[in-house]
């Protein structure tokens, strides 16, 4: 049986005294796909801010890989293997599809960008994913389909251990 590699447990989250995840308990075994499904208001995209490191929970505690963890802020989740897609695409579509992959943290050859390495990481990606796009390829020129799968692979690129689909 697959390990559980994310536990959340008595998760709670309060605005300007509004309860809004009130003892909220969610787990993901390795391999598996889940969703979370209710109401508008019904607290999904909040508990899933708090894993991310959006939002802050008021009380509870998140497990991965059975380590204790609390992500300050998105970028401490993706460097921890928690990565998300959301549904609003923010990209530089002018540019391409590997400049928009590796974006902030392009392969580096002393104090140049390894455009060699980006390209030939982002075809690896996309074999793994089965994708056959050349990754030069401008942004603007793929469909919206086209474009989030982009996001995957660039969710995919930071090693995740668990990728959340957002959609509001």
């Amino acid at each position: 049986m697959n390990e559980c590699i994310l536990r959340m447990k008595g998760i709670s989250k309060s605005f300007s005294g509004v309860k809004v995840l009130d003892d909220v308990e969610f787990n993901v075994r390795s391999g598996t796909v889940h969703s979370l499904m209710g109401e508008n208001g019904a607290g999904k995209s909040t508990l899933m801010k708090c894993l991310f490191g959006i939002y802050q929970k008021d009380a509870g505690e998140i497990y991965l890989d059975n380590k204790l963890i609390n992500f300050a802020d998105p970028k401490h989740a993706l460097e921890h293997g928690v990565s998300m897609v959301h549904q609003e695409l923010n990209q530089v579509i002018q540019r391409s599809i590997s400049d928009n992959i590796w974006l902030g943290r392009y392969p580096k050859k002393g104090l140049f960008i390894d455009e060699k390495k980006m390209k030939r990481d982002t075809i690896e990606l996309f074999e793994k994913i089965e994708i056959e796009i050349d990754p030069n390829t401008p942004l603007h020129k793929l469909s919206v389909a086209q474009r989030q799968m982009v996001e995957i692979t660039k969710a995919i690129s930071y090693n995740a251990k668990v990728i959340v689909l957002f959609r509001n």
